[in-house]
């Protein structure tokens, strides 16, 4: 009932999205030669979010549970340019699209582990 409610599937298309850019933004933004910390670290987060999105409407009962884990995930997605790259310079458009991704991700994380049915009843 979760995943067939057209809330449920705009939010778990707009985790999909955003999980598919924040892996794909180093190559969108071109920071993939100058960073290539930053490039790893967004690879393998956009990946895991896509992941988790995927995974939301396949067991929405078992991911309630491990939905809240994309707001640490967006958290990091924010504070990720200045962690990463301390010693290097970060453009505003790196710093932008990890803060706007990173938003969008925490917000769909609160939507998504307060929309799928609790497990227990």
């Amino acid at each position: 009932m979760a995943t067939t409610s057209s809330a449920a599937i705009v939010v778990d298309g707009l985790m999909l999205l955003a999980g598919i850019y924040a892996a794909v933004s180093p190559w969108v933004i071109h920071f993939y030669r100058t960073n290539p910390y930053l490039t790893a670290n967004n690879l393998i987060m956009g990946l895991s979010i896509a992941l988790i999105a995927l995974g939301t409407p396949l067991a929405p009962q078992r991911m309630r549970r491990f939905a809240w884990t994309l707001v640490p995930l967006g958290f990091w997605l924010i504070l990720s340019p200045a962690v990463v790259t301390a010693s290097h310079g970060v453009s505003a458009g790196i710093v932008w699209s990890n803060t706007c991704t990173g938003g969008a991700v925490c917000l769909l994380g609160v939507i998504a582990a307060n929309r799928a049915p609790d497990a227990s009843g």
